[in-house]
C-alpha cells in the first residue's frame, strides 16, 4: 500500500507539501500540484481522510506515538509535554499500540498530515530505511529508543550496550568468569548483535545472553537457573527486582551469586542490589526541549549510571572471590 512518503518521494516534495495539497490548508505552486498528483495517479494513492478531517484545527500541538503509555519514559514525557500543550493552548495528540509495520506508517503519516510541527515517535517495527526516510523529510520527527546513524540529532536513545559494558566490566574486575545477562524480548536483538563486536571486558568472561518471560511471577527460564554463572545481569527496569527474587528462591544457600539490575527510578531505595539506573527525567526534558517551540537538537545519546550496593551475602561472597584471587 503506497503511503504519503512514497507520493512525496516520487514527487520530489516534501511530505509536508503533499499534506498542504491533499488539505488544500494553504497555496502551492502549480508545478507542485501537478508533480504531486501525477504521484498520487502513478502510485494509486488513497489520502487519509480521517486525518484530513483532523486539520481544521488551526494550531496543531505536538503529538506522541508510542508502544504503552505505562512505558516510564513515556508516562514521565507525556506529563511535561502535557504541560506544555496547555500553557500553549494547543491540542496534544496521543496514540498508542501498533502491532505491525504497517500500523506505525498509518499512525504516523495521520499526524504528520495534520501538519504537526512536532512528534515523538517510538518505533518498533518499521525498517531502519524506511524509517530514516520518514527522518529526513521531517525535521521536526524525534525517533525514541532507536538510533540512526545519519540523523543522531533526532534519535532520543538509551545505549543498552554501553550500560551494559558498565556492569560487565565491574564483574569482570571482581573476578567472574561466567555471566548470565538477561533482557526482555524487544531489548535482544539489538544486543545479541553487538556482544559479538566488543572487545574486553566482554571477551574476558563467557557470557551468554537469555530472553526474559514477560510475566513477572515466572519470568527465569530453565536454561538461566540452570546456568554455571556466577554473576546475573538484568537489563530490564521492570523485571529486575522480580529476577532477584526468583533467583534467590530458585537458587537459595545452594549457589552464592553477584547480582546487577536495572531501574528507571534513580531514587529507587527498594532494591538491595547493584543497579543500573536508566536516566528517564533526563531523557524526557531532552525530548521536550526538542517537542516544545525552541525544537532543540538531541545533544548526546544516553547511557545508564551504575551503583553499587551490595547484600550481605553477596559482600561474603565478594570477599571469597577477592580472596580466590
Amino acid at each position: 500500500m503506497p503511503t504519503i512518503i512514497d507520493v512525496a518521494k516520487k514527487a520530489g516534495v516534501s511530505v509536508a507539501t503533499v499534506s498542504r495539497i491533499i488539505n488544500q490548508t494553504t497555496f502551492v505552486s502549480e508545478s507542485k500540484v501537478e508533480k504531486v498528483q501525477q504521484a498520487i495517479k502513478a502510485l494509486n494513492f488513497t489520502p487519509n481522510y480521517h486525518a484530513q478531517n483532523l486539520t481544521n484545527n488551526p494550531k496543531i500541538g505536538p503529538a506522541m506515538i508510542v508502544q504503552s503509555i505505562q512505558d516510564p519514559l513515556t508516562a514521565t514525557l507525556l506529563k511535561e509535554l502535557s504541560a506544555h500543550a496547555s500553557a500553549n493552548s494547543m491540542p496534544l495528540h496521543l496514540v498508542s499500540g501498533a502491532h505491525s509495520e504497517q500500523q506505525e506508517i498509518e499512525m504516523l503519516e495521520n499526524y504528520l498530515s495534520l501538519g504537526v510541527q512536532s512528534l515523538y515517535f517510538e518505533s518498533v517495527y518499521m525498517k531502519e530505511e524506511r524509517l530514516a526516510e520518514f527522518v529526513r523529510l521531517h525535521p521536526g520527527l524525534l525517533v525514541a529508543k532507536r538510533y540512526l546513524p545519519a540523523y543522531p540529532k533526532q534519535c532520543l536513545h538509551l545505549d543498552l550496550v554501553a550500560s551494559l559494558w558498565l556492569a560487565v566490566k565491574l564483574l569482570v574486575e571482581r573476578g567472574h568468569k561466567q555471566l548470565s545477562l538477561m533482557c526482555e524480548a524487544q531489548q535482544f536483538q539489538a544486543i545479541e548483535q553487538s556482544l559479538s563486536h566488543i572487545d574486553s571486558p566482554f571477551k574476558q568472561a563467557n557470557i551468554s545472553l537469555s530472553r526474559l518471560s514477560h510475566d513477572p511471577n515466572d519470568c527465569l527460564n530453565r536454561d538461566i537457573v540452570c546456568s554455571k554463572a556466577s554473576a546475573f545481569v538484568c537489563l530490564s527496569a521492570r523485571l529486575s527486582w522480580p529476577v532477584w527474587q526468583q533467583l534467590k528462591d530458585q537458587l537459595g544457600a545452594s549457589k552464592q551469586f553477584e547480582f546487577i539490575g536495572a531501574s528507571n527510578n534513580a531514587a529507587d531505595s527498594k532494591a538491595s542490589y547493584s543497579t543500573l539506573y536508566y536516566p528517564v527525567q533526563a531523557m524526557a526534558q531532552q525530548a521536550l526541549g526538542f517537542l516544545s517551540a525552541s525544537q532543540q537538537d538531541v545533544s548526546k545519546v544516553f547511557i545508564a549510571q551504575l551503583q553499587e550496593r551490595y547484600s550481605e551475602q553477596e559482600l561474603c561472597y565478594l570477599q571469597d572471590l577477592g580472596a580466590a584471587g
